[in-house]
């Protein structure tokens, strides 16, 4: 899981739909049982159905989503289908811990002393529901949101022992109750009334889960034909699911977007992609990448989603050319415009810098790479493929100088990573073509053509001189472009981010959400 952003600063919060999904330490089991009790393997998430009977033994759970005829919580089920092999499982469901979220009762369970609930060894399917508090304020709720008549809520993890003499392979889905109108998928479930558009886009089934009355997936599915075919990282993906929440314009200033693994939720306004900044394309990305980095590399989580949620856009024909330069441009980091070092949490803390001089950075570093191997390598190269996040910034650095076969442009990532400098932003638009065969700017000629016949591939008619490299404004330092741009003076403008905060949904908390969404993220895709 991963989280998403917020526009207005000095905004801090608002990050994760649950701060609950996936955020949970693993069973131990006491001493003298470890050898009894044994985790089962998982297989990806099973559909909104129930498993097929295969020739290895299958644990399944299905998570059931209702409202509650009171407002403000919402009931999760947990239901398992147990093969016969398995004579014992006990579930932990670590949420019921924190404030808000009960336990509304069992069926075939009972509560241990140390918290786990333990199967009696005779229910065909025992259940467990919790009760989880929900909000009907995006800056406010901390598990969901609530309407009047609609719920959004996300799906809180658990973990799963079993005594057998045969491993059974754990599987999941995610469901609605019979009685309720909704759709879920991927650790999310609205519900109430909507629309469902299902459309193939390159091999992958997406759906539109249309609760808001007046949206349009037209430009969205538009989008995501050409990401599919041409930006996705090398990650292929069986089905994705966007969930276009009811919401005004006004309520999604704070809170814009939210992705956990494979789905993400956007008010009607994120399906636009009128500018470079659009939501979408920053959660699609989330969608690709996950949790990029760890540690003193978490700022690439969101810093990738910035950059290539705005490349992808503009190479679609998304916006300006200008707008996305500007949009990249790091210059202030509001509230406070302190000094940010990228691998120093602690420096950006209440300030959307990870995503504003993370991509600012990434934006530089790719151009970077380009220019020191004859445009034979770019940045992509160093995320294609990853299953799992780079544990920390040396990983991350490590795999630039891999891919760029030149171990000095490792002190030139320093500069801007490990330390306040920020790098002058390319503007020549052949650094930021990410598909030569497309043709952004609709002329009739593809990008690498364009550029070939040394004519702007964003801007239609573009005559030959406005190719010429230009940098940021007056940048300081040594005669290979490299240096610290200026800051802002107190009439700029400074520039917003646009998606959300990392992976997972989200509302509530700041610093420490902002973490958990990394770590939920990771524990997700470690399954």
């Amino acid at each position: 899981m991963t989280c998403r952003r917020f526009r207005a600063l000095g905004t801090l919060g608002v990050v994760l739909l649950l701060v609950v999904a996936g955020v949970t330490p693993a069973v131990v089991a006491a001493d003298a049982e470890r050898d009894a009790w044994a985790s089962p393997a998982s297989s990806d998430e099973a559909t909104p159905v129930a498993p097929q009977t295969g020739s290895e033994p299958s644990l399944h759970q299905r998570a059931i989503a209702a409202r509650n005829p009171e407002p403000g919580s919402v009931t999760l089920t947990f239901e398992y289908e147990i093969p016969s092999s398995v004579t014992g499982l006990r579930v932990a469901v670590p949420v019921v811990s924190l404030d808000g979220i009960d336990v509304a009762g069992m069926d075939g369970f009972e509560r241990t002393e140390r918290g786990y609930f333990l199967w009696d060894g005779e229910t065909d399917r025992p259940t467990v529901s919790i009760r989880m508090a929900v909000s009907d304020s995006l800056s406010e709720g901390v598990r969901g949101i609530e309407r009047d008549d609609w719920a959004l809520v996300s799906e809180p993890q658990t973990r799963v022992q079993v005594r057998t003499d045969t491993q059974p392979v754990r599987t999941r889905s995610f469901t609605v109750a019979d009685d309720e109108e909704g759709y879920a998928r991927s650790h999310l479930a609205y519900l109430g009334p909507h629309e469902r558009r299902n459309v193939t886009v390159a091999d992958e089934q997406a759906t539109f889960v249309l609760g808001a009355d007046d949206a349009d997936p037209t430009r969205a599915i538009e989008f995501l034909r050409t990401a599919n075919e041409h930006f996705d990282f090398g990650t292929q993906r069986d089905a994705s699911t966007v969930f276009v929440l009811p919401l005004s314009g006004l309520e999604e200033g704070p809170v814009q977007a939210a992705t956990v693994d494979s789905a993400f939720w956007v008010g009607a306004t994120g399906l636009r992609l009128d500018e470079t900044g659009a939501v979408f394309a920053h959660e699609y990305v989330h969608t690709r990448l996950g949790a990029v980095g760890r540690d003193d590399a978490a700022w690439l989580t969101e810093a990738s989603a910035e950059y290539y949620g705005r490349l992808f856009a503009v190479n679609d024909g998304v916006g300006t050319y200008d707008s996305f330069l500007e949009g990249l441009r790091a210059s202030e980091f509001a509230p406070d415009r302190n000094a940010v070092v990228l691998t120093d949490s602690e420096t950006w803390r209440g300030t959307q810098a990870h995503y504003d001089k993370g991509a600012h950075v990434l934006a530089a570093l790719d151009a970077e790479i380009q220019r020191r191997t004859d445009g034979e390598h770019t940045l992509r190269e160093v995320f294609e493929g990853r299953s799992e996040p780079y544990r920390d910034y040396r990983a991350f650095r490590t795999a630039v100088i891999d891919v760029t076969g030149d171990a000095s442009i490792g002190e030139w990532l320093d500069r801007y990573a490990t330390t306040d400098a920020l790098p002058p932003l390319p503007e020549h638009p052949r650094y930021y073509v990410a598909e030569p065969s497309l043709d952004p700017d609709g002329d009739g000629m593809a990008s690498g053509t364009e550029l070939d016949a040394e004519r702007h591939p964003f801007v239609e008619g573009a005559a030959t001189d406005q190719l010429a490299d230009r940098v940021t404004a007056a940048p300081t330092g040594t005669a290979d472009g490299e240096g610290t741009a200026p800051s802002a003076t107190a009439g700029d403008e400074a520039t917003t981010p646009t998606g959300t905060g990392g992976q997972a949904p989200g509302f509530g908390g700041v610093a420490v959400v902002a973490a958990l969404a990394t770590l939920a993220a990771v524990a997700r895709r470690g399954e």
